[in-house]
């Protein structure tokens, strides 16, 4: 089993993490995960929001949260589409 810590004491388990993880990252504290045996097997760290004014893509300012927004609702191909259009099929 695996079981979530936060500040060195338990918080839940890894069935709970899509409940509890959000209010973590709303805090931006750290989670980490440990085996049955409390092992550390590996850590989350929540990334804090952008500063405001920070754009969301730095290597191209000009990109909107609506230019993401539009981008993802659009459709797009499958691996076995693309290696068509590449020529690899």
């Amino acid at each position: 089993m695996v079981t979530l810590y936060v500040e060195g004491r338990p918080v839940g388990t890894l069935a709970d993490a899509e409940r509890l993880i959000p209010e973590f990252v709303a805090k931006n504290q750290r989670v980490e995960f440990r085996d049955a045996s409390g092992n550390p097997i590996g850590t989350f760290n929540p990334t804090p929001p952008l500063p405001p004014g920070e754009p969301l893509v730095p290597w191209d300012p000009s990109i909107t949260q609506a230019d993401i927004d539009r981008i993802r609702a659009e459709p797009g191909f499958t691996f076995e589409e693309v290696k068509k259009r590449l020529g690899w099929a």
